[in-house]
């Protein structure tokens, strides 16, 4: 019998996705911890368990590979994001913005000083990704759902949209950012029941600011 010798730079048949949800894994750990620059694509593989090949077969470069790990957990919260405020004339799309946001937030405590340091920090190597790929599109809808709620008279109609925005950007992230602080000096946590809790406070602060 003919032995069929696997091409180098190749995934095992049938294990595709296993492959490259292990290198999404190793990265965000990585990138998370270390920055974009101080993590090689070799570092990446062996804490993957994977031929540094795989990288390049998977994502192209390592800039490729930085750009998936950000896209697996920000692509989908874009996407239910646009069906929470797109949602028609619904008065709970805006505290179904704040569980959602600061839900996925909580369940990813990786991502806030990540993106602290890769987008919002001076020299950002992914800012212009970051703003076309996600944030234009997300203050986009946050913008119009505000408008929306203005017209529906559940928002005080001298209240600037895109400052109405951005003051609720701030109220549910700012706090995950600051989570090595807040945590020692405010008691923050992410478990459930007080994330349930900080959320419900979060709205009622925010809405009760706006509210006609």
């Amino acid at each position: 019998m003919e032995t069929i010798k696997k091409q180098p730079g190749r995934p095992p048949a049938g294990g595709d996705q296993a492959v490259r949800q292990q290198l999404l894994t190793a990265a965000r750990g990585l990138f998370a911890k270390q920055g974009y620059d101080a993590v090689s694509i070799r570092a990446v593989a062996e804490a993957a368990r994977v031929n540094p090949a795989m990288i390049h077969y998977y994502f192209g470069s390592k800039q490729g590979l930085y750009e998936a790990m950000l896209a697996a957990t920000l692509a989908p919260l874009i996407e239910r994001l646009g069906q929470v405020l797109s949602a028609g004339d619904d008065a709970s799309a805006l505290r179904n913005f704040f569980a959602l946001y600061m839900r996925t937030l909580g369940a990813n405590p990786w991502m806030p000083p990540l993106i602290l340091r890769e987008v919002v920090a001076e020299g950002g190597r992914l800012r212009a990704w970051f703003i076309q790929q996600f944030a234009s599109k997300g203050g986009g809808l946050l913008t119009r759902l505000i408008q929306r709620e203005q017209a529906a008279g559940r928002i005080r109609a001298d209240a600037d949209p895109s400052m109405t925005a951005l003051s609720m950007v701030s109220l549910a992230v700012f706090p995950f950012v600051a989570m090595p602080v807040a945590s020692e000096v405010f008691g923050m946590r992410v478990k459930d029941d007080y994330l349930d809790r900080f959320i419900a406070h979060t709205e009622r602060v925010f809405l009760q600011g706006v509210s006609p």
